[in-house]
């Protein structure tokens, strides 16, 4: 099981051996939405209806993906510093306080979800015919960085084929339709879930388990410096579902259901070009991160200057094709 050497391992070596596997976690990822996209507008009969339908849960999905993301990315910066600063103990509070604010807060969330679900997809600009697929669709969806970065791949690629086969069978062989995607899209995602969770309980360098009740007094510093550094990447997610919201309205007043599906399509290809941009930060982060905490500047001087190469090398190009 190779692991990244933040320590001595060349910078440029670093973030290539910690982006490129991100980069394909992130397309498997972005997979999950595209191919359940891809089966339901070829639903016979309804496949328009139901494809600006999934169109409508995808901000809704954004944003409990934000809080997801708001611990996760807030705790994993955190993390590397104290690993880099040589407190490994420190590192192992700050990774347990995260997983359980993350599960604490997906409970919070589907709960939530479960008793507003209807009327928010109505607010969305959901149609009656459209409501008919976004809400089963949505409600099934509810249940559901330690440099080991193939891990992270891996785990991902698990979902992303499991929801590639199951989706067929569940939409057509079954004939669930667009709840077939939903439920191939929970069991892929539960499937990706237990990988990681055996993968940090059994195997990795710190395991990870839920906070003792004895320990909550002592790690609400943590908490409050998770939430600090996770603020930024979740507004923003927060925000720009917001205007994906404010767009499917409009699009259902002045062209209906079919507008929507139009939309959804170009939010997958948007979305399919700005993945190896999230690819490349996440994964230049936790570099950045453990040789901030082991007081190298030059370290992180060098990674960030190659970080934005990259970056504005790839979107360069990307605009310029387009």
């Amino acid at each position: 099981m190779k692991r990244i050497d933040f320590e001595h391992g060349t910078v440029t070596g670093n973030i290539l051996g910690a982006a490129l596997p991100m980069l394909v976690a992130q397309i498997l990822n972005l997979l999950y939405n595209i191919v359940d996209r891809i089966y339901i507008a070829r639903i016979p009969n309804i496949g328009t209806a139901a494809l600006g339908a999934v169109g409508l849960c995808f901000p809704l999905i954004v944003v409990i993906t934000a809080f997801s993301n708001l611990f996760g990315s807030g705790g994993a910066p955190l993390f590397s510093i104290y690993r880099g600063k040589g407190e490994p103990q420190r590192a192992a509070n700050v990774m347990n306080t995260s997983f359980t604010m993350v599960c604490v807060c997906a409970v919070v969330l589907m709960a939530v979800g479960f008793i507003f679900a209807r009327p928010l997809l109505v607010l969305f600009g959901a149609s009656t015919d459209a409501l008919v697929y976004a809400y089963p669709y949505l409600m099934i969806y509810l249940i559901d960085a330690q440099g080991y970065s193939t891990i992270g791949m891996t785990s991902v690629a698990v979902g992303a084929v499991a929801n590639l086969l199951l989706d067929p069978l569940f939409i057509f062989v079954l004939g669930f339709g667009v709840q077939g995607a939903a439920i191939a899209t929970v069991i892929s995602q539960a499937l990706s879930a237990l990988f990681v969770f055996v993968f940090l309980t059994r195997k990795s360098e710190l395991k990870v388990r839920f906070l003792k009740k004895k320990e909550f007094s002592e790690c609400i510093g943590y908490a409050k410096n998770i939430v600090s550094l996770g603020t930024a990447g979740f507004i923003m997610q927060l925000t720009n579902s917001l205007v994906s919201i404010c767009c499917n309205n409009i699009l259902s007043d002045v062209g209906g259901d079919i507008y929507i599906s139009v939309m959804t399509i170009v939010s997958s290809v948007r979305q399919l070009v700005e993945t190896p941009i999230y690819a490349m930060n996440e994964g230049t982060s936790p570099i950045l991160s453990y040789n901030y905490g082991a007081c190298r500047p030059a370290r992180v001087r060098k990674a960030m200057a190659v970080m934005s190469t990259m970056i504005l090398g790839y979107t360069a190009v990307m605009w310029s094709i387009i």
